[in-house]
């Protein structure tokens, strides 16, 4: 797994997963860096970006895959459904990123233990 560039990503729209958060002003003061979290969080194979703008409708932060089992474990976590308005990618869903959800995803990143640090090991020779 591997947060990269917008455009490192999204080089070709076509073999691409969305999850498309539109979020609710003032819901959360840092919607990409909670998004990140949880995805960081649900271990994704593939690589991942996020891009965040307006759109005609209010923001939005993209979130594109390049695999396809990492955008269906982001759209579990927050109850996305599939979405029009997105043509030309593999696959595309949405969700709305209000206080309730972004509250939920805090508890949750908050509720799951930490990786374990690795043990302090000693040669076997000395």
């Amino acid at each position: 797994m591997a947060y990269r560039s917008w455009t490192d990503v999204v080089d070709d729209p076509a073999a691409r997963h969305l999850v498309v958060a539109h979020l609710v002003p003032k819901a959360v003061e840092e919607p990409a860096a909670l998004l990140i979290s949880l995805i960081v969080g649900l271990q994704p194979v593939g690589e991942f970006a996020l891009l965040t703008r307006c759109e005609e409708a209010g923001p939005v932060t993209l979130c594109a895959f390049t695999h396809p089992d990492d955008a269906q474990a982001l759209a579990a976590a927050v109850g996305a459904a599939a979405a029009d308005g997105y043509a030309g990618w593999a696959s595309h869903c949405a969700f709305t990123l209000d206080r309730t959800t972004a509250q939920g995803i805090a508890d949750a990143l908050e509720a799951t233990p930490s990786p374990a640090p690795a043990p302090d090991l000693e040669p076997a020779y000395s």
